[in-house]
């Protein structure tokens, strides 16, 4: 990255300096009919992917699309606005529109650095569907209201001295702070999305420079067009890279009913994700198969209960990686044969702490935290690693308690064979009203008893890219 900053810093110092640097290439029909319905499309892509966003409940995804779009929209009046086409000479609307569309994109970008467990991270995602809808809707009236009255950009003198100026510092920095906090997580979870987005942000960054500082039309202010679209098309091909190995798990939720495409969930996680959940297995033996058994097992228990629609996705992608927080717990505690002494079993409980710590910075919304955080908790309040009580603990992670306990007792184990379910059942019954909501333990008893508990294995597991 610091190789690609220099170079294009030098090749602008170049553009920028030698005794040709203000020759105009006079091409507004290039930069009419070609960058128009490039940016245009770019646009369109971001609000699908911010769709996307939506539909696997992934709050980074949705605000980088957000960016993107931002970006994209508002350039695309830039474009639109090229003198002699649509406006005549309104390069005051062509500079104020393209500074607003890298300042609102550095402000999304911003925020998706944010934690899902952030205040406002949280209101973002409780009303995700109507700002994807209220901001693609806005940024489409100020294209047109640009368009039909370009003097409505006079009150915005955003390119002006010394407020351009201004501006153009704000956006850097908050342009270079999006990719220091990116760059950290990236270090932690080696996601492609957090690599592109880093240098993405970067790019940004040298676009902002470059555009504040070019005249219209000169070599160098072409050069910023190239830098932007590189960016652009960077922040795109993140997202895309990210979810291009995504995995549709689909389950069978009905055993009776298991060839019936009615009777299937599918539960999408990214590629990258599902190499975290490879790392846990591989760290420690006994989670082979558990990740995908618990989810399995709380969402058929979900569905008994009759739970909400957007809470069993929730529980179901919160508990295929419930216990990645093991990735950072040492592998000779891990895997200790013996019984693991006072200091051991208090490293051992903060997996969940871990793991929360973890997936709140990768777009896992508060309910997912949730399972992933407190799937060891108890109902009496002596669970860990927050000593919840009762219903203070979410009811996806009291589900997933009951699902997590029967799938290790009717597992195999390097010190035993599994338990039948009978046996498994009469644990699970005896720790109704301590361990466990005893109005999951009632529906899960009926769930095994009525013969619907269907037992899942690797075979049932089908993968999709999507």
């Amino acid at each position: 990255m610091s190789i690609t900053s220099v170079v294009l810093l030098l090749a602008y110092a170049y553009l920028d300096s030698f005794p040709g640097r203000d020759t105009m290439w006079d091409l507004p029909r290039f930069h009419f009919y070609v960058i128009s319905p490039t940016l245009l499309t770019l646009a369109i892509s971001a609000v699908i992917l911010g769709w996307t966003g939506i539909r696997l409940r992934d709050m980074s995804v949705l605000m980088l699309a957000l960016a993107i779009f931002s970006l994209n929209g508002f350039f695309l009046i830039h474009a639109l606005s090229t003198p002699g086409f649509i406006i005549h000479d309104q390069y005051h609307l062509a500079g104020v529109s393209s500074q607003v569309a890298l300042t609102t994109c550095a402000v999304w970008i911003c925020l998706s650095t944010l934690s899902s467990d952030h205040p406002a991270i949280r209101l973002l995602s409780k009303h995700r569907r109507g700002i994807v809808v209220g901001w693609v809707t806005l940024i489409v009236l100020l294209n047109m209201a640009a368009l039909v009255n370009p003097d409505l950009s006079e009150f915005i003198p955003i390119d002006i001295e010394p407020l351009n100026y201004v501006m153009a510092a704000i956006t850097v920095l908050l342009f270079i702070f999006a990719a220091v906090r990116y760059y950290r997580q990236f270090r932690v979870v080696r996601f492609p999305l957090h690599a592109a987005i880093v240098f993405g942000a970067v790019l940004l960054a040298i676009t902002e420079c470059f555009m504040i500082s070019t005249m219209m039309w000169t070599l160098a202010w072409w050069l910023y067009h190239v830098v932007l679209a590189a960016s652009a098309l960077l922040l795109l091909y993140g997202i895309i890279a990210q979810y291009r190995s995504n995995v549709a798990v689909t389950h069978t939720v009905q055993q009776r009913d298991r060839h019936s495409p009615q009777g299937q969930l599918r539960i999408s996680i990214s590629g990258s994700m599902q190499n975290l959940i490879a790392a846990t297995e591989t760290k420690d033996a006994y989670t082979a198969g558990h990740n995908y058994r618990v989810a399995m097992y709380g969402v058929q228990l979900a569905q008994a209960m009759k739970l909400d629609p957007e809470l069993l996705l929730a529980l179901a992608r919160g508990g295929l990686i419930h216990d990645v927080g093991k990735t950072q717990t040492p592998g000779e505690i891990l895997n200790k044969p013996g019984k693991l002494d006072p200091d051991e079993r208090l490293v051992i409980e903060q997996h969940p702490v871990a793991g929360y710590e973890m997936c709140k910075y990768i777009g896992f919304m508060t309910e997912e935290l949730s399972v992933i955080r407190h799937h060891h908790e108890k109902w009496d309040g002596t669970g860990y690693p927050d000593k919840l009580k009762g219903t203070e603990i979410s009811l996806p992670a009291r589900i997933l308690a009951v699902a997590d306990v029967y799938d290790a007792l009717t597992s195999r184990r390097s010190y035993r064979e599994p338990w039948p379910q009978a046996r498994a059942l009469q644990v699970i019954v005896e720790g109704s009203g301590t361990h466990f909501d005893p109005d999951c333990v009632s529906a899960f008893v009926k769930l095994c008893e009525s013969g619907d508990l269907f037992v899942p294995d690797e075979g049932d597991r089908k993968h999709k890219t999507v």
